[in-house]
């Protein structure tokens, strides 16, 4: 990795880290695609990942990662700020608006997003 790429990885915002939205995955609604569609994933590669993922019998929330992760890389050239609107707005629209203040809280203080967040007591 060049010292380029190393800062540039620094200076990612801490929710839109692989690991954040990985973490996004396991809490977002499981089987509804309409989160995914709200993130301007075509809908040819909502539906080539779903049955990719039905076909290697894995959870849906494989499918979650592999479809955030497909938007984080679609969207590599989007300013940081934008991303993360479009993400929340995107939660908000499909019925997470709890998620959606929970990645806009842990943006706020520049801090990944972790599986205790969504924990519910």
């Amino acid at each position: 990795m060049t010292d380029v790429e190393d800062k540039q990885e620094n200076k990612e915002a801490k929710v839109l880290t692989d690991v954040s939205l990985i973490n996004l995955s396991r809490a977002v609604k499981q089987g509804d695609l309409q989160l995914y569609m709200l993130l301007n994933i075509p809908t040819v590669e909502i539906i080539r990942l779903k049955f990719k993922n039905d076909e290697q019998q894995q959870t849906e929330t494989g499918l979650s990662q592999k479809l955030l992760l497909y938007w984080k890389a679609m969207r590599n050239v989007a300013k940081e700020g934008e991303l993360i609107r479009e993400l929340e707005a995107a939660l908000g629209d499909s019925g997470q608006q709890d998620i959606a203040d929970i990645v806009s809280q842990r943006h706020q203080i520049n801090q990944e997003i972790v599986p205790e967040l969504f924990v519910s007591a």
